[in-house]
């Protein structure tokens, strides 16, 4: 099992076969991950869109394009950097047993 350390952004080897009897195989267990993974990082890019939807904009003059800074901006893109990886998230609920799927029925 996979042991993720949030704070250094690092993961440990994953036993592969333990992947590969959650999912059916390793490549199935890599497609429900990666989905995962994509629904975690639109849902922090809905939450970052949302917080600086309400910032206000800062005034720039002529002269000072390149050096005007919004600051409450950096601060909440800090924040949402230090949140964690959307790939070690999906991975960690992957191995925690945490996601539930389902294969589309074919025809």
């Amino acid at each position: 099992m996979a042991v993720v350390d949030k704070q250094k952004k690092s993961v440990q080897p994953v036993e592969l076969q333990e992947m590969v009897d959650r999912g059916g195989s390793i490549y199935q267990a890599i497609a429900i991950t990666a989905r995962r993974a994509r629904q975690i990082n639109d849902e922090i890019k809905q939450e970052y869109q949302q917080r600086i939807s309400t910032l206000v904009p800062v005034d720039m003059d002529e002269d000072d394009e390149m050096e005007a800074t919004n600051f409450d901006q950096m601060k909440i893109s800090l924040e949402i950097d230090k949140m964690g990886k959307p790939t070690l998230e999906a991975l960690e609920e992957f191995n925690n047993d945490k996601l539930e799927w389902r294969y589309r029925e074919r025809d």
